[in-house]
């Protein structure tokens, strides 16, 4: 079980206790009734690719700092995932990308943000290759150079299995 996100109720202030509701144990407030649902967290990736290359950027920012993986971030309130996936991927690589099929959705395991990860097909479509944000490095690989055991998430590792066997 998930600590409480919230220790008090932030309608009249009274300590959350859990309780089960809708079947699953959740704070909830005895003085008010107020239930606090846990929602995942959204992210969103692109993956890029040419002909025989795909992008990934090594990370230089926890989880995974100084592994690689595919520009990606979480959903703003105020954006769809299609466009969270076009400004982190501008944001982390430098690149304008147009957003193109969703490829997969995949459940992210980080106990701190447990979430899903929308993964879509990017084509690259302006700016130039440079890392910033909370990418030390992107860089172009060829399937047979992809830096496997040097992969940062299971997402990841997913997406480019999948790109390296053809559904790319």
């Amino acid at each position: 079980m998930q600590p409480f996100a919230y220790r008090y109720c932030p309608r009249c202030g009274q300590p959350l206790t859990e309780q089960t509701v809708f079947g699953l144990a959740r704070p909830t407030c005895p003085a008010c009734g107020f239930v606090h649902f846990r929602d995942p967290k959204v992210a969103a990736a692109v993956l890029l690719s040419d002909a025989s290359r795909v992008l990934l950027i090594r990370r230089d920012v926890d989880p995974g700092r100084g592994y690689w993986a595919l520009p990606a971030g979480f959903v703003e309130v105020h954006e769809l995932p299609d466009e969270a996936a076009a400004r982190e991927a501008l944001e982390e690589t430098g690149l304008q990308v147009a957003i193109g099929a969703l490829l997969s959705i995949q459940r992210m395991t980080n106990p701190d943000k447990p979430g899903i990860l929308l993964t879509y097909q990017g084509q690259v479509n302006g700016g130039q290759l440079q890392a910033s944000d909370d990418a030390s490095e992107a860089r172009w690989f060829a399937a047979d150079e992809i830096p496997w055991p040097e992969l940062a998430f299971e997402t990841t590792r997913k997406s480019l299995s999948a790109w390296v066997h053809g559904t790319r």
